[in-house]
């Protein structure tokens, strides 16, 4: 009786929150089919792109009230995929740093590609003749903040920080929606005459 008991506890208890964005895999889809993504959480809601059945890499930035449905992004609009149909990829959280990621924002252009492997990134900007190199030398979590780490960063011209927040991010050129936002702010050299950038954007798994 008491490992009934305790049986249907467990069962009642809700399942851990994913941590997201992540990586996913289409699983179950035969393999002459396709998985739909819908315009929204309804299996008769009109389809906006589809999934090959061996599709990898699908970055699921939400999940719907129900938990039945994943957010995904389909050519330059969101849209939505029902869960039992994808699996999480294996892999660390991106709150680790252990997976790459690129950033990027308008007005102006710019972009972030970061390696995880050497806690290395490249900063491009528009107008910009080169590339600028920026290293991590610390990174932490928020306090009384689920979801957002902070960036310590030096490079040979900058140096500054940045924080990484799991939230709905918009590019503002499309109706895609990331799963991170990114706020970015450098110095320059003391001796350099340039001037301090502040940079926000979005983030993405996708590879």
């Amino acid at each position: 009786m008491i490992r009934i008991l305790i049986c249907l506890l467990l069962a009642a208890l809700p399942a851990a929150a994913e941590t997201l964005p992540a990586l996913h895999a289409v699983t179950g889809v035969a393999a002459n089919d396709v998985l739909n993504i819908r315009a929204n959480t309804d299996v008769d809601a009109p389809v906006i792109g589809t999934l090959a059945p061996d599709a990898k890499g699908i970055e699921v930035t939400g999940i719907s009230s129900d938990g039945k449905w994943g957010r995904v992004n389909a050519g330059e609009q969101a849209g939505w995929v029902a869960l039992r149909f994808l699996a999480r990829q294996p892999g660390p959280d991106w709150i680790s740093l252990d997976v790459p990621m690129t950033c990027y924002g308008t007005e102006p252009f710019w972009s972030l590609a970061y390696a995880p492997d050497r806690r290395n990134m490249m900063l491009t900007q528009m107008g910009e003749d080169s590339d600028l190199g920026l290293w991590i030398n610390w990174h932490i979590e928020t306090r009384g903040r689920s979801g957002q780490i902070g960036w310590n960063l030096s490079g040979p011209a900058r140096q500054g920080f940045a924080t990484l927040t799991a939230e709905s991010c918009s590019d503002g050129m499309s109706d895609r929606d990331m799963g991170l936002s990114i706020t970015l702010y450098l110095n320059p050299d003391p001796e350099s005459a340039a001037t301090p950038i502040g940079l926000g954007g979005c983030c993405t798994l996708a590879p």
